[in-house]
């Protein structure tokens, strides 16, 4: 039942989807771009101010 819930709202994604090769099934790309910043926050609570974070965005983005 919920999942045929999920499929009425989400007609046209499933559409875009199953009509478009482009569209990726998972966004796991996405994802594992942010992680590692994602990783680093959770371990040290926080970045301690705005232009470390930003260091921190350059250095992993090379």
């Amino acid at each position: 039942m919920a999942f045929q819930y999920l499929l009425a709202t989400r007609e046209t994604s499933v559409q875009r989807f199953i009509t478009n090769p482009d569209v990726r099934f998972a966004n796991n790309p996405g994802e594992r771009k942010i992680r590692m910043a994602k990783v680093k926050h959770k371990v040290s609570g926080c970045f301690r101010a705005h232009n470390f974070a930003q260091a921190y965005c350059r250095i992993q983005a090379t």
